[in-house]
């Protein structure tokens, strides 16, 4: 068979999970612009020394049309906290994977490239990482409009984060905690195929394709991955009519099939379960990892959430039993939580603002509470919660009437590209008893923007440093805290 040469990947390439000795590369191809019958699509990655062109290891991986010719492929047998150097491509062929020639042998001097680093070992040492949320994709009145340094006012804040790397700031991971798309904002996605259109979009603006091309990135979905405020009720609540049930069942499957192929097969969500090239075999959209000191339990707050449970739930019993277990695994150590929407504080009860409430853990009450009984009872702590949703950014700490040793901190950012309304301060309960939680107390909150920015978390034992930056780079807030 002749030397095949690849094209650059279409959209990617991404770095996804990355451990102390693995990594999960991502990349999508595209269908072959043809006349006559469709040819298998080839995604291929090579492995390389940093600043060099010896290749380590290579792999081809699947590119399927029913993932919209999306695919990820892993690497294993990695050093600890090295820079490694990759390049990513596809091609069409008519022949089965094994049916081609050695991946070391394919041509990619045409193919995407990137580097990464590999986590340190797990346990002690420094960890810093970003974390924010809401890619709003903002609209032609936006008074700042377009960047003038190349790509939309949306995609500044990761040439800004890139900047930052490229500067010498240590940056482990970027944590994406949901709304990395707009399905309702500026269009009406409800095909599969619309939200893929979508994602094609907005994964290739160059800041963020750059930046995640070279650190790790994990990401979990929020409401406008589907539509504002969904809940799985849409989908079997009476008072709808069949007509609309109908409808929002065909949205959810068909954003739901593309943040399978957009933003889970990257990350730790996705089980290869012995078969190297398998793209699909979930749990569950949650998911954990360890990075250096801390370890992450990544939740799903949207597609398990319904109202008409009783009591109310905002995640279902197998996630909650696995994320008390993984509270249990190590009572004293680093833990961050990922929730799309705040664990606290809560939205203040009044007027317009009541349905916003209800969206987040505020709307599920007896559900938090008993999750707070179980970490004070337990003496679970050093508990960060990650959220973002709301359009501004703020820290707030929760502690314990009866037991003074309990503390926990909530940060929230958002959003990567603020609306042109953002939310004040004064909506937010910054202090007083936990709403329907009696024992559970906000003691403080502050930090607060409704500028566009992103938040970086540092960790030195035993101190965390958690700094907001705009999306042009100036620092705008900074806190530390003793965990």
């Amino acid at each position: 068979m002749p030397l095949s040469i690849a094209s650059a990947v279409t959209v990617g390439p991404i770095v996804g999970h990355t451990t102390d000795t693995t990594v999960r590369l991502w990349g999508r191809g595209d269908a072959q612009r043809t006349v006559g019958y469709p040819r298998r699509c080839h995604g291929v990655a090579q492995l390389l020394e940093a600043g060099s062109k010896t290749v380590l290891q290579a792999r081809y991986f699947k590119l399927l049309p029913e993932d919209d010719f999306t695919g990820s492929v892993d690497f294993s047998g990695l050093e600890p906290g090295k820079a490694y150097d990759y390049r990513m491509g596809f091609f069409h062929a008519d022949a089965e994977p094994f049916q081609l020639l050695p991946p070391q042998g394919v041509d990619l001097s045409q193919a995407s490239t990137g580097s990464f680093r590999t986590a340190q070992r797990p346990g002690s040492g420094p960890l810093s990482f970003v974390f924010g949320s809401c890619r709003h994709p903002g609209t032609m009145s936006d008074s700042e409009g377009a960047d003038t340094q190349g790509g939309d006012r949306g995609d500044r804040i990761f040439r800004t984060i890139q900047s930052q790397m490229d500067k010498g700031v240590r940056t482990d991971a970027l944590l994406m905690v949901g709304d990395q798309i707009y399905g309702d904002v500026g269009r009406m996605d409800r095909t599969w195929h619309d939200y893929c259109d979508n994602y094609r979009t907005s994964f290739r603006k160059p800041g963020l394709r750059s930046l995640m091309s070279r650190v790790p990135t994990y990401m979990l979905l929020d409401d406008h991955e589907i539509c504002d405020n969904w809940s799985a009720d849409r989908m079997y609540d009476p008072k709808l009519s069949q007509e609309e049930r109908v409808l929002n069942k065909t949205r959810y499957f068909g954003a739901m099939m593309a943040y399978r192929s957009y933003q889970v097969v990257h990350g730790p969500a996705l089980v290869r379960e012995g078969q190297p090239e398998r793209t699909n075999a979930l749990h569950g959209y949650w998911y954990t990892f360890q990075m250096g000191p801390a370890r992450f339990f990544m939740m799903d707050t949207r597609t398990e959430r319904s109202y008409l449970s009783a009591p109310p739930e905002i995640i279902g019993a197998a996630q909650l039993e696995a994320f008390k277990q993984w509270l249990l695994e190590d009572r004293e150590g680093l833990k961050f939580v990922g929730s799309s929407v705040p664990f606290f504080p809560d939205v203040k009860l009044s007027g317009y603002m009541e349905w916003e409430r209800k969206d987040k853990w505020a709307g599920f009450l007896l559900q938090r509470q008993k999750l707070l009984e179980f970490m004070r009872d337990e003496g679970v702590k050093r508990v960060v919660f990650l959220s973002g949703d709301v359009h501004v950014s703020f820290w707030s700490e929760l502690r314990s009437t009866s037991r003074p040793d309990f503390h926990m901190l909530s940060l929230v950012s958002s959003a990567f590209n603020a609306p042109m309304f953002v939310p004040p301060f004064g909506i937010f309960e910054k202090k007083g008893i936990l709403d329907g939680q009696a024992d559970f107390v906000v003691t403080r909150s502050g930090g607060y923007t409704g500028k566009s920015n992103f938040t970086r978390v540092t960790w030195n034992d035993p101190e965390l440093l958690v700094q907001v930056f705009e999306r042009k780079g100036e620092k705008i807030a900074e806190s530390r805290f003793t965990l």
